[in-house]
Protein backbone atom coordinates (compact mmCIF):
# COMPACT_ATOMS: atom_id res chain seq x y z
CA UNK A 1 0.00 0.00 0.00
CA UNK A 2 1.26 3.18 -1.06
CA UNK A 3 0.63 6.75 0.93
CA UNK A 4 0.86 9.97 -0.93
CA UNK A 5 2.86 12.34 0.90
CA UNK A 6 -0.22 15.17 0.13
CA UNK A 7 -2.06 13.01 2.70
CA UNK A 8 0.46 12.41 5.02
CA UNK A 9 0.96 16.26 5.30
CA UNK A 10 -2.76 16.85 4.97
CA UNK A 11 -3.78 15.31 8.06
CA UNK A 12 -0.81 17.24 9.65
CA UNK A 13 -2.16 19.84 8.83
CA UNK A 14 -5.63 18.69 10.07
CA UNK A 15 -3.82 17.67 13.07
CA UNK A 16 -2.25 20.96 13.89
CA UNK A 17 -5.51 22.85 13.21
CA UNK A 18 -7.56 20.60 15.93
CA UNK A 19 -5.14 21.72 18.33
CA UNK A 20 -5.19 25.54 17.58
CA UNK A 21 -8.75 25.01 17.52
CA UNK A 22 -8.63 23.30 21.04
CA UNK A 23 -6.66 26.00 22.19
CA UNK A 24 -8.40 28.77 20.90
CA UNK A 25 -11.57 27.33 22.58
CA UNK A 26 -9.94 27.13 26.07
CA UNK A 27 -8.50 30.78 25.97
CA UNK A 28 -12.24 31.70 24.23
CA UNK A 29 -13.86 29.90 26.98
CA UNK A 30 -11.57 31.37 29.43
CA UNK A 31 -12.40 35.03 28.50
CA UNK A 32 -15.78 34.65 28.49
CA UNK A 33 -15.86 32.87 32.00
CA UNK A 34 -13.85 36.20 33.34
CA UNK A 35 -16.63 37.99 31.42
CA UNK A 36 -18.58 36.80 32.93
CA UNK A 37 -16.95 36.91 36.58
CA UNK A 38 -16.39 40.87 36.10
CA UNK A 39 -20.14 40.94 34.61
CA UNK A 40 -22.11 39.88 37.70
CA UNK A 41 -19.59 42.03 39.92
CA UNK A 42 -20.08 45.04 38.28
CA UNK A 43 -23.55 44.43 37.77
CA UNK A 44 -24.24 44.35 41.21
CA UNK A 45 -21.91 47.36 42.19
CA UNK A 46 -23.32 49.55 39.27
CA UNK A 47 -26.81 49.00 41.37
CA UNK A 48 -25.51 49.82 44.50
CA UNK A 49 -25.06 46.90 45.92
CA UNK A 50 -21.63 47.21 48.10
CA UNK A 51 -18.84 44.40 49.52
CA UNK A 52 -19.30 42.28 46.09
CA UNK A 53 -17.35 39.55 45.50
CA UNK A 54 -17.67 36.17 43.44
CA UNK A 55 -15.48 32.73 43.54
CA UNK A 56 -15.96 29.38 42.27
CA UNK A 57 -14.83 26.97 44.68
CA UNK A 58 -15.42 22.99 44.44
CA UNK A 59 -18.96 22.50 43.54
CA UNK A 60 -19.80 26.10 44.33
CA UNK A 61 -20.06 29.28 42.35
CA UNK A 62 -20.50 31.60 45.36
CA UNK A 63 -21.87 35.02 44.93
CA UNK A 64 -21.83 37.85 48.49
CA UNK A 65 -23.07 41.10 48.53
CA UNK A 66 -24.19 43.44 51.13
CA UNK A 67 -27.93 45.46 51.08
CA UNK A 68 -27.10 49.01 51.37
CA UNK A 69 -29.52 50.60 48.86
CA UNK A 70 -33.00 49.14 49.30
CA UNK A 71 -34.78 50.20 52.85
CA UNK A 72 -36.45 46.75 52.99
CA UNK A 73 -33.89 43.61 53.32
CA UNK A 74 -36.18 41.54 51.24
CA UNK A 75 -36.57 43.80 48.23
CA UNK A 76 -33.32 44.67 48.43
CA UNK A 77 -32.31 41.06 47.88
CA UNK A 78 -34.97 40.16 45.70
CA UNK A 79 -33.35 43.05 43.09
CA UNK A 80 -30.07 41.67 43.83
CA UNK A 81 -31.19 37.97 42.85
CA UNK A 82 -32.62 39.37 39.86
CA UNK A 83 -29.68 40.96 38.38
CA UNK A 84 -27.68 37.63 39.51
CA UNK A 85 -30.31 35.80 37.65
CA UNK A 86 -29.68 37.50 34.36
CA UNK A 87 -26.30 35.25 34.08
CA UNK A 88 -26.89 31.80 33.70
CA UNK A 89 -24.65 29.64 36.35
CA UNK A 90 -21.93 27.72 35.59
CA UNK A 91 -22.70 24.29 34.32
CA UNK A 92 -22.27 21.67 36.91
CA UNK A 93 -22.04 24.20 39.30
CA UNK A 94 -24.55 24.79 42.13
CA UNK A 95 -24.70 28.91 42.66
CA UNK A 96 -24.92 29.89 46.36
CA UNK A 97 -25.31 33.74 47.08
CA UNK A 98 -24.14 35.28 51.02
CA UNK A 99 -26.17 37.85 52.02
CA UNK A 100 -23.57 40.05 54.27
CA UNK A 101 -24.80 42.85 56.95
CA UNK A 102 -21.85 45.30 57.71
CA UNK A 103 -19.89 42.33 56.05
CA UNK A 104 -20.78 39.91 58.24
CA UNK A 105 -23.28 36.58 56.44
CA UNK A 106 -26.89 36.68 57.84
CA UNK A 107 -27.82 34.13 55.38
CA UNK A 108 -27.55 32.18 51.95
CA UNK A 109 -29.74 31.57 48.72
CA UNK A 110 -28.86 27.90 46.73
CA UNK A 111 -30.27 27.92 43.17
CA UNK A 112 -29.67 24.72 41.56
CA UNK A 113 -31.89 21.51 40.57
CA UNK A 114 -32.50 20.16 43.95
CA UNK A 115 -33.65 23.48 45.25
CA UNK A 116 -36.37 24.52 42.67
CA UNK A 117 -38.96 23.02 44.83
CA UNK A 118 -38.77 24.77 48.87
CA UNK A 119 -40.18 23.23 51.96
CA UNK A 120 -43.40 24.40 51.32
CA UNK A 121 -44.19 23.10 48.01
CA UNK A 122 -44.00 26.01 45.78
CA UNK A 123 -41.73 26.65 42.88
CA UNK A 124 -39.49 29.44 43.26
CA UNK A 125 -37.30 30.21 40.76
CA UNK A 126 -34.92 27.65 41.79
CA UNK A 127 -34.24 29.87 44.83
CA UNK A 128 -33.99 28.09 48.10
CA UNK A 129 -33.31 30.75 51.26
CA UNK A 130 -31.69 29.23 54.54
CA UNK A 131 -29.43 30.06 57.31
CA UNK A 132 -26.86 27.77 56.15
CA UNK A 133 -23.67 29.44 54.09
CA UNK A 134 -21.94 25.81 53.19
CA UNK A 135 -19.18 23.94 53.13
CA UNK A 136 -17.63 26.44 50.93
CA UNK A 137 -17.80 30.07 52.49
CA UNK A 138 -14.44 29.61 54.28
CA UNK A 139 -12.60 29.41 51.33
CA UNK A 140 -15.01 33.11 50.60
CA UNK A 141 -14.38 34.98 53.34
CA UNK A 142 -11.55 36.09 53.06
CA UNK A 143 -11.31 37.08 49.36
CA UNK A 144 -11.60 40.50 48.65
CA UNK A 145 -15.00 42.93 48.35
CA UNK A 146 -15.32 45.68 45.51
CA UNK A 147 -17.20 48.81 46.42
CA UNK A 148 -16.66 47.97 50.06
CA UNK A 149 -18.55 49.73 53.02
CA UNK A 150 -15.54 50.43 55.22
CA UNK A 151 -15.05 54.12 56.30
CA UNK A 152 -18.30 55.14 54.09
CA UNK A 153 -20.78 57.34 55.83
CA UNK A 154 -24.66 57.96 56.16
CA UNK A 155 -26.24 61.06 58.04
CA UNK A 156 -29.43 59.73 58.79
CA UNK A 157 -32.22 62.01 59.92
CA UNK A 158 -34.70 59.91 62.59
CA UNK A 159 -38.14 61.22 63.18
CA UNK A 160 -38.57 60.69 66.99
CA UNK A 161 -42.65 61.41 67.77
CA UNK A 162 -44.52 60.40 71.57
CA UNK A 163 -46.88 60.79 73.31
CA UNK A 164 -48.59 59.80 76.49
CA UNK A 165 -51.93 60.11 78.89
CA UNK A 166 -51.07 61.57 81.87
CA UNK A 167 -52.60 64.38 83.10
CA UNK A 168 -56.71 65.09 83.37
CA UNK A 169 -57.12 68.25 81.95
CA UNK A 170 -55.42 67.39 79.12
CA UNK A 171 -55.63 64.45 76.95
CA UNK A 172 -51.97 63.71 75.23
CA UNK A 173 -48.87 65.26 76.02
CA UNK A 174 -46.73 65.22 72.65
CA UNK A 175 -43.21 64.94 71.93
CA UNK A 176 -41.35 65.24 68.30
CA UNK A 177 -37.83 65.18 67.70
CA UNK A 178 -35.74 65.71 64.93
CA UNK A 179 -32.74 63.28 65.81
CA UNK A 180 -29.90 63.36 63.31
CA UNK A 181 -27.10 60.60 63.74
CA UNK A 182 -23.86 60.43 61.94
CA UNK A 183 -23.49 56.47 61.23
CA UNK A 184 -19.65 55.06 60.23
CA UNK A 185 -18.95 51.64 59.06
CA UNK A 186 -15.44 51.14 60.07
CA UNK A 187 -13.96 47.51 60.19
CA UNK A 188 -15.94 44.09 59.12
CA UNK A 189 -18.93 43.66 61.63
CA UNK A 190 -17.95 47.18 62.91
CA UNK A 191 -20.18 50.20 62.87
CA UNK A 192 -20.00 53.81 65.39
CA UNK A 193 -23.26 55.65 65.79
CA UNK A 194 -22.93 59.69 67.04
CA UNK A 195 -26.71 61.42 67.61
CA UNK A 196 -27.79 64.48 68.54
CA UNK A 197 -31.59 65.27 69.72
CA UNK A 198 -33.24 68.51 68.07
CA UNK A 199 -36.68 69.36 69.68
CA UNK A 200 -39.02 70.33 67.57
CA UNK A 201 -42.35 70.02 69.69
CA UNK A 202 -42.10 69.58 73.65
CA UNK A 203 -44.79 69.06 75.71
CA UNK A 204 -42.48 67.02 78.32
CA UNK A 205 -40.81 69.07 80.72
CA UNK A 206 -37.76 71.01 81.05
CA UNK A 207 -35.25 67.77 80.71
CA UNK A 208 -36.54 67.84 76.73
CA UNK A 209 -36.17 71.02 75.90
CA UNK A 210 -33.13 71.29 75.10
CA UNK A 211 -30.91 69.64 72.12
CA UNK A 212 -28.40 67.07 73.37
CA UNK A 213 -26.81 63.90 72.49
CA UNK A 214 -28.57 60.99 71.82
CA UNK A 215 -27.42 57.58 71.18
CA UNK A 216 -23.89 57.35 70.95
CA UNK A 217 -22.56 53.93 70.20
CA UNK A 218 -19.78 51.62 69.17
CA UNK A 219 -20.88 48.32 67.67
CA UNK A 220 -19.33 44.90 66.64
CA UNK A 221 -21.15 41.75 64.93
CA UNK A 222 -19.74 38.47 64.87
CA UNK A 223 -21.03 35.18 63.47
CA UNK A 224 -20.14 32.56 65.35
CA UNK A 225 -20.64 28.91 63.55
CA UNK A 226 -24.51 29.16 62.79
CA UNK A 227 -25.25 32.16 65.92
CA UNK A 228 -25.32 35.84 65.19
CA UNK A 229 -23.43 37.88 68.64
CA UNK A 230 -23.73 42.19 68.28
CA UNK A 231 -21.62 43.27 71.05
CA UNK A 232 -22.24 47.17 72.15
CA UNK A 233 -20.79 50.07 74.05
CA UNK A 234 -21.56 53.51 74.67
CA UNK A 235 -24.75 55.60 75.15
CA UNK A 236 -27.89 54.13 75.12
CA UNK A 237 -31.84 55.39 75.13
CA UNK A 238 -33.93 55.48 78.68
CA UNK A 239 -31.20 57.21 80.20
CA UNK A 240 -28.59 54.53 80.29
CA UNK A 241 -24.66 54.40 79.36
CA UNK A 242 -23.27 50.85 79.55
CA UNK A 243 -22.43 47.62 77.44
CA UNK A 244 -25.07 45.15 75.74
CA UNK A 245 -24.63 41.52 74.20
CA UNK A 246 -27.15 40.13 72.55
CA UNK A 247 -27.10 36.90 70.70
CA UNK A 248 -29.40 34.89 68.15
CA UNK A 249 -29.95 31.53 66.83
CA UNK A 250 -32.11 29.87 64.70
CA UNK A 251 -32.55 26.15 66.00
CA UNK A 252 -32.05 24.62 63.04
CA UNK A 253 -30.30 26.32 59.56
CA UNK A 254 -32.37 24.41 57.07
CA UNK A 255 -35.96 22.94 56.97
CA UNK A 256 -39.18 23.61 59.15
CA UNK A 257 -37.40 23.45 62.17
CA UNK A 258 -35.53 27.07 60.84
CA UNK A 259 -39.11 28.90 61.66
CA UNK A 260 -37.84 28.73 65.15
CA UNK A 261 -35.18 30.53 67.36
CA UNK A 262 -33.89 31.43 70.56
CA UNK A 263 -32.56 35.25 71.46
CA UNK A 264 -31.08 36.46 74.46
CA UNK A 265 -29.51 39.72 75.61
CA UNK A 266 -28.09 40.99 78.35
CA UNK A 267 -26.59 44.94 79.61
CA UNK A 268 -24.86 46.26 82.35
CA UNK A 269 -25.88 49.99 82.19
CA UNK A 270 -25.63 52.73 84.26
CA UNK A 271 -27.66 55.81 84.64
CA UNK A 272 -27.04 58.65 81.65
CA UNK A 273 -28.82 62.02 80.99
CA UNK A 274 -27.87 65.36 79.41
CA UNK A 275 -29.04 68.92 81.10
CA UNK A 276 -27.67 72.05 80.32
CA UNK A 277 -24.68 70.00 77.81
CA UNK A 278 -23.80 68.46 81.16
CA UNK A 279 -23.23 64.48 80.92
CA UNK A 280 -24.96 63.04 84.56
CA UNK A 281 -24.04 59.81 84.75
CA UNK A 282 -23.79 56.84 87.43
CA UNK A 283 -21.79 53.65 87.63
CA UNK A 284 -22.15 50.86 85.20
CA UNK A 285 -23.91 48.14 87.91
CA UNK A 286 -27.27 47.37 86.77
CA UNK A 287 -27.99 44.00 85.24
CA UNK A 288 -30.54 43.55 82.82
CA UNK A 289 -31.68 40.83 80.33
CA UNK A 290 -33.98 38.95 78.53
CA UNK A 291 -34.23 35.61 77.02
CA UNK A 292 -37.07 33.81 74.81
CA UNK A 293 -37.60 32.00 71.53
CA UNK A 294 -39.68 32.35 68.43
CA UNK A 295 -41.69 31.06 65.56
CA UNK A 296 -41.85 32.48 62.58
CA UNK A 297 -45.42 31.21 60.33
CA UNK A 298 -44.49 31.21 57.06
CA UNK A 299 -47.97 31.36 55.30
CA UNK A 300 -48.43 34.52 56.82
CA UNK A 301 -45.67 36.01 57.71
CA UNK A 302 -46.26 36.55 61.06
CA UNK A 303 -43.53 36.40 63.68
CA UNK A 304 -44.74 34.98 67.28
CA UNK A 305 -42.21 35.66 70.06
CA UNK A 306 -42.03 35.03 73.86
CA UNK A 307 -39.25 36.53 76.48
CA UNK A 308 -38.78 36.43 79.88
CA UNK A 309 -37.33 39.55 80.96
CA UNK A 310 -35.72 41.91 83.64
CA UNK A 311 -36.62 45.75 83.16
CA UNK A 312 -34.44 48.77 84.05
CA UNK A 313 -36.63 49.65 87.01
CA UNK A 314 -36.08 45.64 88.43
CA UNK A 315 -39.03 44.51 87.79
CA UNK A 316 -39.51 40.91 86.28
CA UNK A 317 -41.83 39.84 83.75
CA UNK A 318 -43.32 38.19 80.19
CA UNK A 319 -43.83 39.68 77.21
CA UNK A 320 -45.33 38.27 74.07
CA UNK A 321 -45.32 39.69 70.72
CA UNK A 322 -47.18 38.93 67.20
CA UNK A 323 -45.82 41.08 64.52
CA UNK A 324 -46.61 40.78 60.64
CA UNK A 325 -44.06 41.22 58.24
CA UNK A 326 -45.18 42.95 54.86
CA UNK A 327 -43.32 44.21 52.26
CA UNK A 328 -42.39 47.86 53.19
CA UNK A 329 -43.92 47.45 56.63
CA UNK A 330 -44.56 45.77 59.83
CA UNK A 331 -47.57 46.05 62.07
CA UNK A 332 -48.26 43.86 65.71
CA UNK A 333 -49.33 43.96 69.11
CA UNK A 334 -47.94 42.71 72.57
CA UNK A 335 -48.77 42.00 76.14
CA UNK A 336 -46.70 42.52 78.99
CA UNK A 337 -47.22 41.28 82.84
CA UNK A 338 -44.67 42.02 85.46
CA UNK A 339 -44.08 40.49 89.10
CA UNK A 340 -45.35 44.16 90.41
CA UNK A 341 -48.91 43.50 89.38
CA UNK A 342 -48.47 45.49 86.05
CA UNK A 343 -50.39 44.57 83.06
CA UNK A 344 -49.53 46.13 79.72
CA UNK A 345 -50.22 45.82 76.10
CA UNK A 346 -50.49 47.95 72.51
CA UNK A 347 -49.70 48.04 69.29
CA UNK A 348 -46.67 48.43 67.23
CA UNK A 349 -46.05 49.42 63.81
CA UNK A 350 -42.64 50.55 61.35
CA UNK A 351 -43.44 51.56 57.56
CA UNK A 352 -40.34 52.48 55.63
CA UNK A 353 -40.11 55.87 54.31
CA UNK A 354 -39.31 57.00 50.96
CA UNK A 355 -36.92 57.13 48.75
CA UNK A 356 -37.29 53.43 49.27
CA UNK A 357 -33.80 53.15 47.19
CA UNK A 358 -31.15 55.41 47.71
CA UNK A 359 -26.96 54.88 46.46
CA UNK A 360 -24.09 55.95 48.65
CA UNK A 361 -21.58 58.53 46.62
CA UNK A 362 -18.51 58.86 47.12
CA UNK A 363 -18.67 57.29 50.10
CA UNK A 364 -21.69 59.72 51.39
CA UNK A 365 -25.19 59.63 51.88
CA UNK A 366 -27.46 62.03 53.81
CA UNK A 367 -31.43 60.39 53.81
CA UNK A 368 -34.21 59.99 56.17
CA UNK A 369 -34.28 56.91 58.74
CA UNK A 370 -35.11 53.70 57.01
CA UNK A 371 -38.77 53.12 58.69
CA UNK A 372 -41.07 55.21 60.82
CA UNK A 373 -41.87 53.29 63.88
CA UNK A 374 -43.79 53.99 66.79
CA UNK A 375 -45.32 51.36 70.02
CA UNK A 376 -48.53 52.35 71.60
CA UNK A 377 -48.86 51.06 75.22
CA UNK A 378 -52.40 51.25 76.62
CA UNK A 379 -51.50 51.37 80.07
CA UNK A 380 -48.56 54.04 79.50
CA UNK A 381 -46.47 52.51 82.54
CA UNK A 382 -44.18 55.44 84.04
CA UNK A 383 -41.35 53.48 85.80
CA UNK A 384 -42.11 49.66 85.25
CA UNK A 385 -41.90 46.99 82.37
CA UNK A 386 -39.63 49.31 80.32
CA UNK A 387 -35.85 48.29 78.36
CA UNK A 388 -33.46 49.97 76.34
CA UNK A 389 -32.43 50.11 73.23
CA UNK A 390 -29.30 50.23 71.45
CA UNK A 391 -29.42 51.99 68.24
CA UNK A 392 -31.62 54.78 66.64
CA UNK A 393 -34.70 53.75 64.98
CA UNK A 394 -34.61 49.98 66.39
CA UNK A 395 -37.65 48.06 65.47
CA UNK A 396 -39.32 44.70 64.61
CA UNK A 397 -38.76 45.74 60.21
CA UNK A 398 -35.13 46.02 60.41
CA UNK A 399 -32.61 43.27 59.61
CA UNK A 400 -35.47 40.80 58.90
CA UNK A 401 -33.06 38.28 57.15
CA UNK A 402 -35.45 35.15 58.12
CA UNK A 403 -34.86 32.56 55.41
CA UNK A 404 -39.14 31.77 54.90
CA UNK A 405 -39.68 35.54 54.53
CA UNK A 406 -37.15 36.25 51.81
CA UNK A 407 -38.49 33.51 50.21
CA UNK A 408 -42.15 35.31 50.11
CA UNK A 409 -40.00 38.91 48.67
CA UNK A 410 -38.61 36.71 45.76
CA UNK A 411 -42.21 35.40 44.55
CA UNK A 412 -43.55 38.96 44.30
Amino acid sequence: MVVKKEMVLGCVHDYRLCVIGLILTIFCSTELYAQKEDGIVKTLVNAGFENVSRVVSGSEEIITFENTVWKADGEGISKAIDLIGKYPPLLGKTRRVVVLQLGIPQMSLVSSASAAITTTGTVNSNWLPMYELGDAWKSVKRVPRENRSRWKVDLVFYPQFAFRNQKFHKVYDILLNLSPALEIALIRGMKLTGQVIIPVINQYGAKYEQTRLGIFTLEQHFRVLNSLVDLTAGIFNQDRWGFDLHLFRPVMTEGWLSNFALEGRIGLTGSSYFYHWNWHYGAAKLITWNVGGSYFNPMFNVLCEVKAIKFLAGDYGVRADMTRHFKRASVGFYIMKNNRGNIDGGFHFAIALPPMGQKRRKGFRVMPARYFDLEYKAAGLFFNGKSYETRPGENKAIDNFNPKYIESQLKN
